[in-house]
């Protein structure tokens, strides 16, 4: 039984990490380390149907809900942020989504600063993807409007990529697509010369109406970059040699505004204990792992079969994981159900959520607090004037992988290693 051979060799960590002490590769001393400030987006307000449809769009997961429409519900509005015009790429697109959600700009919780051919632009920082592209003066007026533009012709370094094209796109039609160039890219004060900058020249809706951002740096492998007619490198693969160590590691913060992303070296000032070393798949181009078993609270293990490997995304906001477990764990909480008029998981929110322990590879188990499970309040039942809450927990609705997002990384220190490559997990200071 290969699966009881993990709940055997399973040990405990505090709050955050379950983990045998582990030691990770010896650093190769090559140049240095910097750090990157992650700033909570201005008049953020948190929305978990819209965070929801965000992750299933950007992995092609079609929604799939059980559980019975009880109440007479009225969810809170949102107001959105300059929700702009849709550019001609979202002109054809499907982006209504898979669930039922009141439209906000605010589906991606924190930016960080990146300069390009000395412009600076606040930019998502995302290592569930590979690709590094802009708003730029190439995209329609309207497209830009609200937005921190790049400016090619602005900058002495930028040349043109000839005949290169990216094209990003999601399960429902949406994404960005354009042209390619090379400049400077300077982040945290540490520089790659020639980093292939993807300048959009149509993006989807969902990009426009959100303002705080003005693009993604992609931090997966360089397998998934959708440059042709020649995949590029990440700005992380292009800068490992200049570094300490050829580390990212993160620390979101559960419980304050900020966080930060640092490169080239493992803070031991942050964590407490020793990092957990798992191993990563990165096969498919993710920062990929074993996850095949869970316990909720103080309860027994259960095995994990439907979806037994998982990713660490900082691009995805919520814990997407196996039906199975999204389910388990909400029969511990009175009140909840899956909700289609919502769009996932709700409950009332005065129910008491228990803690969810989950594998990470082969013989760690994290687990991740209540402070972070409890997401955002998310409306009212009308019959009762009981006020509703939205799980950080959701279901990845069958999907080959499970999806830890910012719910789960918020939790512990996390160190994406390019060595192995591997991830280290502790519990954050």
């Amino acid at each position: 039984m290969a699966f009881l051979s993990i709940f055997y060799t399973i040990l405990l960590i505090t709050t955050a990490v379950l983990s045998a002490p582990a030691t990770l590769p010896a650093a190769k001393l090559k140049g240095r380390s910097f750090e990157v400030q992650r700033v909570r987006r201005a008049g953020y307000v948190p929305h978990g149907p819209a965070a929801l449809r965000k992750a299933y769009r950007k992995f092609n997961i079609t929604a799939t809900h059980l559980g019975l429409e009880a109440l007479d519900f009225e969810p809170i509005k949102l107001t959105s942020n300059a929700l702009g015009t849709q550019s001609a790429a979202a002109k054809n697109s499907t982006e209504n989504g898979t669930v039922a959600a009141v439209a906000t700009s605010g589906d991606t919780e924190f930016v960080a600063a990146v300069s390009i051919g000395g412009q600076t632009l606040m930019l998502d920082f995302d290592t569930g993807s590979s690709d590094l592209w802009v708003f730029n003066t190439q995209l329609p007026a309207k497209a830009q409007n609200g937005h921190t533009i790049y400016d090619p012709s602005k900058s002495t370094t930028f040349q043109e990529m000839d005949g290169a094209t990216f094209d990003i796109s999601y399960g429902d039609g949406s994404g960005a697509a354009g042209n390619v160039g090379t400049d400077v890219v300077n982040i945290g004060g540490a520089s790659v010369n020639k980093q292939a900058v993807e300048l959009a020249t149509e993006v989807s809706s969902a990009f426009v109406q959100d303002t705080a951002s003005n693009g993604l740096v992609g931090l997966a492998f360089s397998t998934l970059n959708t440059v042709q007619p020649t995949q590029q490198q990440t700005f992380f693969e292009n800068i490992a040699s200049q570094l300490d160590e050829p580390v990212l590691a993160a620390s979101l913060k559960s419980d304050s505004s900020s966080g930060s992303y640092q490169f080239g070296t493992i803070d031991t000032a942050k964590f407490t204990g020793e990092l957990a070393n798992i191993s990563v798949d990165n096969s498919n181009g993710f920062w990929q792992f074993d996850s095949a078993a869970f316990k909720i609270g103080d309860g027994d293990m259960q095995a994990i079969t439907q979806s037994p490997t998982a990713i660490a995304d900082t691009g995805t906001t919520l814990m997407l994981v196996s039906p199975e477990v999204a389910a388990a764990y909400y029969e511990q909480v009175q009140g909840a159900q899956d909700s289609e008029s919502v769009g996932g998981y709700i409950y009332p929110c005065s129910s008491e959520l228990p803690t969810l322990s989950i594998a990470v590879g082969n013989s760690n188990l994290a687990t991740v607090p209540t402070s972070v499970l409890n997401y955002s309040t998310i409306g009212m039942d009308r019959s009762t004037g009981e006020e509703y809450c939205y799980g950080g927990v959701q279901s990845n609705s069958g999907s080959e992988f499970q999806i830890f997002g910012d719910v789960f990384l918020k939790s512990m220190y996390v160190v994406f290693d390019q060595r192995g490559p591997s991830l280290g997990l502790a519990t954050p200071a």
